[in-house]
């Protein structure tokens, strides 16, 4: 995901010397350097970021990625070349802030548990926050830990390894992935139902008696809306407000520093 700045000094020569015109080219070229170099540092899209998504990551603030050529300069988000583990930040960013669908991006996770046909197309895995194994980190987001424990645990249910048991790990008890609703009939006659998720066979404590809990409940795939939770435009509006509000400035100053 990408937006091209295209610098035309032609349309400013009029309002300038002839010695400040001679330098306009050179000056504009300076100009989109520093200002490539100001829209990826902490006052430029990280800071647009953090007032329109809530708690944004570091990897999403620090996302930004610039490419020049003399009097052109692409300012995009860094995709799958930049990254040696995790989701990439153009992928998970283009529903909110991209030109296109707003539909929720198929997570690493939820990849995973796609091409393991444990999760219909049509659906989007949940985490079940209140269940204490599903862990979060500052920032209020599912660490990284808790999705490879779940994946470890389903491969090892799959393949029917032994589990040392107890409550303290994910990976230490069975973990299942149901589809669709799942019906359990009770010795009491009754029908107890799991909602279609991921579940984690727990111990009662002082029993040898297990229950399931989820891990992650399946639900409809969410679209995110346009612009962030507090905001309303895309990148490359995002991207025309800065340049907008600071190329020219910045061009300007260059004009003047070379003509001294």
């Amino acid at each position: 995901m990408a937006t091209r700045i295209v610098f035309d000094i032609n349309k400013f020569n009029r309002f300038l010397s002839i010695y400040e015109q001679s330098q306009a080219e050179f000056a504009g070229k300076r100009a989109l350097t520093k200002f490539g170099q100001r829209i990826k540092g902490s006052q430029g899209l990280a800071q647009r970021y953090k007032r329109i998504f809530q708690q944004p990551v570091p990897f999403t603030t620090n996302s930004t990625f610039t490419m020049q050529r003399g009097l052109e300069l692409d300012v995009g988000i860094k995709d799958q070349t930049a990254i040696t583990k995790g989701n990439p930040a153009s992928k998970y960013l283009f529903p909110p802030i991209g030109v296109g669908s707003g539909k929720a991006y198929d997570t690493l996770f939820t990849q995973y548990l796609r091409n393991k046909n444990l999760i219909n197309n049509s659906d989007y895995p949940f985490p079940i926050t209140k269940n204490p194994l599903v862990r979060k980190n500052k920032y209020g987001n599912v660490t990284q830990t808790t999705y490879a424990n779940t994946k470890i645990a389903l491969g090892k249910t799959r393949s029917k390894s032994s589990f040392s048991g107890g409550n303290a790990k994910i990976q230490d008890a069975r973990v299942l992935a149901f589809k669709n609703d799942f019906k359990v009939k009770k010795k009491d006659g009754s029908t107890k139902i799991y909602k279609k998720g991921i579940y984690r066979e727990n111990k009662k404590v002082g029993s040898n008696k297990t229950f399931f809990r989820p891990l992650f409940l399946y639900g409809a795939i969410p679209s995110q809306k346009k612009g962030g939770k507090k905001g309303n435009k895309v990148f490359p509006e995002i991207v025309k407000d800065f340049a907008d509000a600071q190329l020219i400035k910045i061009w300007l100053r260059e004009i003047k520093n070379l003509a001294k």
